[in-house]
């Protein structure tokens, strides 16, 4: 049981508190799971690599039903009579949690969105349907189509989980991970690593997000660290930069790495920190050439609609990082974050700085402007209505000085373009 436990219970726990979003609930539901494991093993497939999907689909099974007690009690109208639409068996559970977790995050927005309504949320196609505005027989078509998608990649699911190379588990509840302690913490560095930031992030803010990685390699001991954020094209191809690096794959700056495979990927659709590793198999797939990764942490940030992750890596060591090691990488998540926002807002301000120059030069210059233009606006009216005593010398003399004026406020205005805002 332990070695069941220790091989499963990420899953377990994973899917129950993705249907509940609750960390105490979800604990119970991990608890009745193994449970019933222990109590009746001969219910369960023996057959190898089936057991993972087989406790994941109860675990969903247990907290849907869960769920759904807690609002039909805390629940004064009618509940659905309608049975919950569960067209997921459990050999295909793990197409949605955990091995060829890509396959799902391929599907489109709207498919992948009704399929973890369906399974997670344990709703009906009815119920789906009131609360996307679609009619139910769209939700329907939506789901047998997204599932098609699936079982087709059902018969070389294994051997895509198998051969990504990535090993991703959650960091807080990986049983291994938080027994470790491995560092005496040197309190006078981290001091001094987080003074840097603070220089950084008041004297060079654009700097901020590379200096935040020499500070993951120096506070956490780690060979290598950066920070990726997704692309503004989001394709396939292109769906993740490295805007920084540092240690060993310092290399890597301004790489762009595909949508799959990727512990990013799996992080940020977990969103929460995990503890990674990468075999050769991932870098074999990804034509590249770098240090296995045999330990690591990933944390997922987000500022406004800027999505990405910052990490940290050994190559060599199979346990370098413990959980004062998450913490710190936490605070450093949340520094980044900050900076982010941070050069946001000063964007916006210079921005809207500029825009107000704007308006006031083009202010000064319309009014500077303004003054031999009416000028000559009165001699062509003058002289074209006949009532200047003035000779046609006298006119022209007044006309070429007023032109003189006017030319250089435009040049000026002109020299202002190439200096600075536009006045228009």
């Amino acid at each position: 049981m332990a070695s069941l436990y220790g091989r499963h219970s990420n899953l377990v726990y994973s899917v129950a508190l993705r249907v509940c979003r609750d960390a105490a609930l979800a604990e119970g539901i991990l608890q009745k799971v193994f449970l019933q494991l222990w109590l009746a093993p001969q219910q369960f497939d023996s057959e190898p690599g089936s057991l993972d999907g087989q406790l994941g689909l109860l675990s969903r099974n247990l907290a849907v039903n869960l769920m759904r007690r807690r609002k039909s009690a805390g629940s004064k109208e009618k509940t659905s009579l309608n049975r919950p639409f569960d067209p997921i068996s459990h050999t295909e559970v793990s197409l949605l949690m955990q091995k060829p977790h890509a396959l799902v995050l391929l599907l489109p927005d709207a498919d992948r969105r009704v399929l973890e309504m369906a399974f997670f949320d344990g709703k009906t196609p009815a119920e789906i349907a009131d609360e996307t505005g679609f009619h139910a027989d769209t939700i329907a078509s939506s789901l047998c189509g997204a599932l098609s998608v699936l079982r087709n990649g059902a018969a070389n699911a294994e051997r895509v989980a198998e051969d990504t190379g990535l090993e991703v588990l959650d960091l807080d509840t990986h049983p291994e991970f938080t027994a470790r302690t491995l560092h005496k913490r040197d309190v006078t560095m981290q001091m001094e690593g987080l003074r840097r930031l603070t220089h950084c992030f008041v004297q060079n803010p654009d700097s901020i997000l590379q200096e935040l990685v020499n500070a993951a390699v120096d506070l956490c001991g780690a060979d290598s660290a950066g920070i990726s954020l997704e692309t503004e094209e989001k394709s396939d191809a292109n769906y993740y930069h490295w805007v920084a690096t540092a240690g060993q794959y310092n290399g890597f700056m301004n790489a762009v790495l595909p949508r799959y495979p990727s512990a990013c990927g799996i992080c940020l659709e977990r969103g929460k920190p995990q503890l990674f590793r990468v075999r050769q198999r991932f870098f074999d797939i990804m034509g590249i050439d770098a240090p296995l990764v045999t330990d690591g942490i990933l944390l997922p940030w987000q500022v406004g609609d800027t999505r990405g992750t910052i990490f940290i890596m050994a190559h060599g060591r199979t346990a370098a990082f413990d959980k004062d090691d998450g913490q710190m990488m936490r605070v450093l998540a949340d520094f980044a974050a900050m900076a982010v926002r941070h050069q946001r807002q000063q964007q916006a301000l210079l921005q809207q700085a500029k825009a107000a120059a704007a308006a006031a030069m083009a202010s000064t210059l319309a009014h500077r402007i303004n003054n031999p233009l009416q000028i000559l606006i009165n001699v062509a009216y003058l002289a074209a209505e006949g009532q200047s005593d003035q000779n046609a010398k006298a006119l022209g003399q007044e006309l070429s000085t007023d032109l003189r004026r006017l030319s250089a406020v435009v040049a000026e205005s002109l020299a202002q373009r190439g200096n600075g805002p536009s006045p228009n």
